[in-house]
């Protein structure tokens, strides 16, 4: 009986895909990271990072307004002004997935060289002052993971990166499938959300050690 309990216990963290645990290195720096970026509230009915009461009002009317636009960018006649921005998001995705904390430094440098080069003159005025908002927000997290290696404190700042991209997407959204992705178990299991083009789990959060464990919460399209 001794013998069978430690089988058992082991079969159900392995269920759980709780394999790893992150831990917080930087206590100190992280508190200015919640001052400067909106407070993250855990939806416990979906086990999804959700925008807190204020953001998500906000969200819901800039996409009211979106969907009413008639000067909204044709992605069929028009380039993506963020396509690059999208592009180099998936790249440092991708780079935590296989643990790489110099490929996701570079990756990171390609975010901010796309921030850059966004064309404000392709969005319409409430696209434009989106951006503006949130042009602030993902230069403060990819200033962060550029300048690391250590890929924990670079999933730090990618937790509230992949939050803002997802608010860019569902306005102006890519000329691909995207699907939002979560993980359940990330910081002790409160969950954290990420963007991919393919419906394949690889887990970001987790890495190698357990790069399937997650599920799809919505594809933009």
């Amino acid at each position: 009986m001794k013998k069978f309990m430690p089988i058992v216990a082991t079969a159900l963290i392995f269920v759980a895909c709780n394999n790893s645990t992150s831990k917080n290195t930087h206590a100190d720096h992280m508190v200015a990271v919640a001052e400067d970026t909106a407070t993250i509230a855990v939806d416990k009915s979906k086990g999804d990072t959700a925008l807190t009461k204020k953001e998500a009002a906000g969200v819901s009317n800039t996409a009211a307004k979106i969907e009413s636009s008639t000067e909204k960018v044709n992605l069929k006649t028009a380039s993506n002004p963020f396509a690059g921005l999208y592009s180099a998001y998936f790249e440092l995705k991708d780079a935590l997935v296989k643990d790489n904390g110099a490929a996701a430094q570079a990756a990171a440098k390609g975010i901010q060289a796309a921030i850059e080069k966004v064309n404000s003159e392709q969005l319409d005025a409430v696209q434009g002052k989106l951006w503006k908002e949130y042009q602030r927000k993902l230069a403060f997290d990819t200033e962060h993971i550029a300048g690391i290696k250590e890929n924990e404190h670079q999933r730090e700042h990618f937790v509230t990166l992949s939050k803002n991209m997802y608010v860019l997407m569902k306005s102006l959204k890519p000329e691909v499938t995207v699907y939002y992705q979560h993980c359940p178990m990330y910081r002790d299991g409160k969950g954290a959300n990420w963007l991919s083009t393919q419906k394949k789990i690889e887990n970001p959060y987790l890495g190698q050690s357990m790069p399937t464990c997650g599920s799809i919460v919505e594809t933009i399209q």
